[in-house]
C-alpha cells in the first residue's frame, strides 16, 4: 500500500470514529500538516473536494462577493476569529487582497498562500487556503445565508485536478527568540529609535534593524511599553463589554490578518478558551498559550496611540487590540489606558505584597 493510500485509510478512520477530531488535530495525528490532511481527500474525480488553482487565487477573492454571505476565518495557534458578511469591494494592492468594510475586514497576503482546497465536510462546504509550510491561511464557509450555486460556480471554474501527491510543505523553523541579540543592544539608542518613528508601520523596519522581537524591544522602552498580566485579554474583554467600548482588534498570523470593528456583548469561558460569542462575530482565544500581554504607545497616523499587544512563548504575535478611532474621545481614552495599566505585573505584585502585610 502506498504512502497516500494509508494515509487515506487513516484518515478515514478517524472521521469514521465516535468523534471524530477537526482536520488540525486530525492532521497531528496523522504527522502531516493541515494542507496535507485535507488533500487526502481530493483527486480521483471527487467533485467535491478539489485542489484549487494557485494563480486563480485573487480572481475568486474578487468574485466571491457572489456567494453572498460567507463566514470568514482566521486563526493562530492562540486565536481564532470569525466574522460573518460578504466579501466586497475587494482592493488589490502590492501583495495583499484587502477587503475594507467593518463586516468584513481583511489584509490578505495571497502571495504568502501555497494551497487551496474547496472542501465538503459532511455538507459543509468552504474554501481553504494554506501557507507554504502547510499551516492554515484563511478560511471562508458557506453558511444557510450563501448562494451555493455560485460557490460552486465558483469551484468549478477555479478548480484544478490533483491531491495530497506532489506537494511540497516545507515546514517553517520553530523554536524559542535569539536572546544573546539583547546583549549588544544600546539601550538609548533603541528607546531614540522608537520615539522617532512617525508611523506604526515602521514598527517592523526597527525590529529588523536590531535583530530583535516585539516583546524584546519592549523590554527597553522604559514608560511606552509596560508589562501586562498574561490575561489582560479576558479582563479587557469583560470591561469592553460592560462599558460598551468599541475596539479594533487584529489577528494575524502572517498570511493572513483579521479585524473586528466594534463592541463585543456575549462572553463565555470554557477551559483554557475564552470566547465573544456575538450573533455574527466569534472570538476564540486560548488563554493558556498567550504568554505575554503588554501595553505599547506607539505612533499611528500622526498620533500616538496605545494598545494591547499579545504574544506567545516564541514571541509571535497574537492579538493586537485597539480602542476604536470612532469611539476616542479624550475621557474615554483616559479610561483605556487607566483600565490597562492597572493589570500590570507591576501592580499584580504591589496588590499580592501588601495582601501579605495585611
Amino acid at each position: 500500500m502506498s504512502k497516500t493510500m494509508e494515509l487515506q485509510r487513516l484518515k478515514a478512520e478517524l472521521l469514521a470514529s465516535e468523534k471524530p477530531p477537526r482536520a488540525r488535530e486530525a492532521a497531528k495525528q496523522l504527522g502531516v500538516s493541515e494542507a496535507e490532511y485535507v488533500a487526502l481527500s481530493c483527486g480521483d474525480g471527487d467533485a467535491a473536494n478539489r485542489r484549487l488553482k494557485r494563480e486563480g487565487f485573487v480572481a475568486m477573492l474578487q468574485a466571491l462577493h457572489q456567494a453572498g454571505e460567507v463566514m470568514a476565518l482566521t486563526r493562530n495557534e492562540a486565536v481564532v476569529m470569525e466574522h460573518h458578511g460578504v466579501y466586497r469591494n475587494a482592493v488589490v494592492k502590492h501583495n495583499h487582497v484587502m477587503f475594507i468594510e467593518p463586516e468584513m475586514d481583511l489584509r490578505l497576503k495571497v502571495t504568502a498562500w501555497q494551497y487551496g482546497f474547496a472542501v465538503n465536510e459532511n455538507g459543509r462546504r468552504s474554501l481553504q487556503f494554506f501557507a507554504a509550510d502547510g499551516q492554515a491561511a484563511h478560511k471562508i464557509y458557506m453558511t444557510e445565508a450563501s448562494d451555493r450555486e455560485a460557490y460552486d460556480k465558483l469551484v468549478a471554474q477555479y478548480g484544478t485536478d490533483g491531491g495530497f501527491e506532489g506537494m511540497s510543505v516545507s515546514p517553517s523553523p520553530t523554536g524559542s527568540p535569539d536572546e544573546t541579540a539583547m546583549l549588544q543592544v544600546d539601550a538609548d539608542a533603541i528607546r531614540k529609535d522608537w520615539r522617532a518613528l512617525d508611523n506604526a508601520h515602521h514598527v517592523n523596519a526597527l525590529l529588523k534593524a536590531y535583530g530583535l522581537t516585539r516583546p524584546q524591544v519592549y523590554r527597553y522602552l522604559g514608560d511606552e511599553a509596560v508589562r501586562l498580566q498574561p490575561d489582560a485579554l479576558k479582563s479587557l474583554l469583560e470591561q469592553a463589554s460592560d462599558q460598551a467600548w468599541s475596539l479594533l482588534m487584529f489577528v494575524p498570523n502572517g498570511a493572513a490578518t483579521q479585524i473586528h470593528n466594534g463592541t463585543v456583548h456575549t462572553l463565555m469561558e470554557m477551559g483554557p478558551w475564552f470566547n465573544v460569542l456575538d450573533a455574527k462575530f466569534n472570538l476564540h482565544a486560548n488563554l493558556a498559550l498567550i504568554t505575554q500581554a503588554w501595553w505599547v504607545r506607539k505612533p499611528s497616523d500622526g498620533r500616538m496611540v496605545t494598545s494591547l499587544e499579545l504574544f506567545d512563548a516564541d514571541d509571535n504575535a497574537v492579538m493586537m487590540v485597539y480602542l476604536h478611532p470612532d469611539d476616542r474621545g479624550p475621557e474615554r481614552l483616559a479610561q483605556w489606558d487607566a483600565f490597562l495599566l492597572s493589570l500590570s505585573v507591576f501592580a499584580a505584585t504591589a496588590t499580592t505584597t501588601a495582601q501579605e502585610v495585611t
